[in-house]
Order: structure tokens, then C-alpha cells, then sequence
């Protein structure tokens, strides 16, 4: 049952489940999705850690519009529920563009409170021609809804992934043209200040363990460029996995919580 939280003045949905030994887990989602995103992961998790899967705002039960707001209000809504749970030290696992508010909430916290962060299939690069434009697109009312078709076919892939493909066509509604304009706006704007998540991640104050873990796009030069960040910082490291959709919490989530597991260990 996903339970609510008024945090600076807005609801958050929020689940929190598992009391094991390990170290807390905070599960995020990116943009367009709810916690129901980490379903198939969560089982893989709990029994051995406490795992809190929150949604943005504006993402959980109620869908009514809201005033804007950006990744600056994703990380003070996180912290104040986290906060309000009494969730010490936590580790946070993000999807996609749900990154940037992770990196900016592990930067804001610093390393004592939150000593690693995984990343999950995010573009690691500067935004491609291509993913700029559909952020474009998605920014245009006239506009929008071909682009968030094609950021979704993208998501799939072509793949038949049945679990995929019901969270994706199924899951993922109830959000507007005002909600896919503020992600693609956002996320524009992220790669404009930082270049690239990359480039976010050099800028911590304090580095610490970080996972990268992806199947897309499969292409040699993307590893390389993976393999020279890892050279100049060795607290980074990732793993490509051979799925077929944007979603490896959702298609492959045994090899993601065994990523996860491993990343614990270096920061032990």
C-alpha cells in the first residue's frame, strides 16, 4: 500500500518497507513514473535492508496540477520525508533523470549520510541531438504528445518485455502536458549546468562510491567513455547489462540488486 506524507506543503507518496540489518535504500524514480516502477526490484531488497520508495511530487496518488516546481523542490521534498521517517544514513538508487536530484541530495547531505549512490540507465554523456529535440518537443503543447510517444517507444525499444511494457503503457499515466514540459525543461536545464551527469558527479564536494547501471545505448564508444571517467575517478564503476529496454529495475532486477549489493560493500 503506498501511504502519504504533507512535506513543504505538498503530499508525497512514499512506501517503507524491510527492517534488515543493511544499510537503508531509497528508491527514485525518474520523471512520468511512480514507486510501482521498483515492484519487481523490491522483493530482492527488503529482506535484508529497510527500502523507502518515494515518489516526486505531483507523482503519488493524487495527480491534481500543481504549482511548478523542479529537481530544486524533488530534493527538499526527499529530504524532509526522509527526515520525518528518521532515516539516518541512506544509500540512494535512482532511475534515469531522477539522477539529478539524487547526486544533488547525496551532495547536500554529504558523504557521512549518504555514502554511496547507483545510478540506473541514465544518459551519462551530453544530451544527444536527438534527446534534445524530444525534450523540445515535449516542451511545446503542440508538440508534447508526439514527443512523449517517442520518448516511450524509445524507453521499449522494441522490446516484449511484459513487465516492461505494462509499467510503461499502463502505469506511467495520469500526467499532462504541464508535467512532461517541466521534465523535458528540467532536464534540459541539467545538462546546460553541468554538461553531462559526469560532469555533475566530478563537482560532488565529496566523492564517494558511485554505480552506474545500464543497458542502453549499446555502443563500444559509451563503455569507453564509462572506462576513461572510472580511470580519472576510481570511486566510479558500472556495469552494462544485456537487457533490452531503459528499465533494468524492472527487466532484470536480480543482476540490479546484486549491483547494488556490490556497491554496499566498498563503501563498508
Amino acid at each position: 500500500m503506498m501511504n502519504t506524507m504533507t512535506v513543504n506543503g505538498v503530499q508525497i507518496g512514499f512506501d517503507d518497507q524491510g527492517f534488515g540489518p543493511g544499510p537503508v535504500l531509497v528508491l527514485l524514480t525518474g520523471w512520468g513514473h511512480d514507486l510501482r516502477a521498483y515492484d519487481r526490484l523490491l522483493p530482492h531488497l527488503r529482506t535484508d535492508h529497510r527500502v523507502v520508495r518515494v515518489c516526486w511530487r505531483g507523482h503519488g496518488p493524487d495527480r491534481t496540477p500543481l504549482p511548478d516546481f523542479g529537481v530544486a523542490e524533488q530534493v527538499e521534498d526527499t529530504i524532509a520525508l526522509l527526515d520525518a521517517l528518521e532515516v539516518g544514513s541512506f544509500v540512494p538508487v535512482s532511475h534515469s533523470h531522477g539522477g539529478w536530484a539524487a547526486m544533488d541530495i547525496a551532495d547536500r547531505l554529504g558523504r557521512d549520510r549518504v555514502p554511496g549512490v547507483v545510478l540506473l540507465d541514465m544518459i551519462m554523456t551530453p544530451a544527444p541531438p536527438e534527446f534534445v529535440a524530444g525534450l523540445h518537443a515535449i516542451q511545446n503543447e503542440d508538440t508534447w504528445l508526439a514527443g512523449r510517444d517517442g520518448l516511450l517507444r524509445s524507453w521499449l525499444d522494441g522490446s516484449d518485455n511484459e513487465a516492461v511494457r505494462h509499467h510503461v503503457l499502463y502505469e506511467c499515466g495520469g500526467h499532462g502536458y504541464a508535467m512532461w514540459a517541466r521534465s523535458g525543461r528540467e532536464i534540459e536545464n541539467a545538462y546546460a549546468t553541468w554538461g553531462s551527469p559526469m560532469g555533475r558527479l566530478e563537482k560532488l564536494a565529496e566523492p564517494r562510491p558511485v554505480r552506474h547501471v545500464f543497458s542502453h545505448p549499446k555502443l563500444a564508444a559509451y563503455d569507453e567513455h564509462h572506462e576513461r571517467f572510472r580511470a580519472r575517478n576510481p570511486w566510479f564503476g558500472y556495469r552494462r547489462l544485456d537487457g533490452e529496454t531503459h528499465f533494468p529495475g524492472i527487466e532484470l532486477p536480480e543482476q540490479v540488486a546484486a549491483e547494488i549489493r556490490d556497491l554496499l560493500t566498498e563503501i563498508r
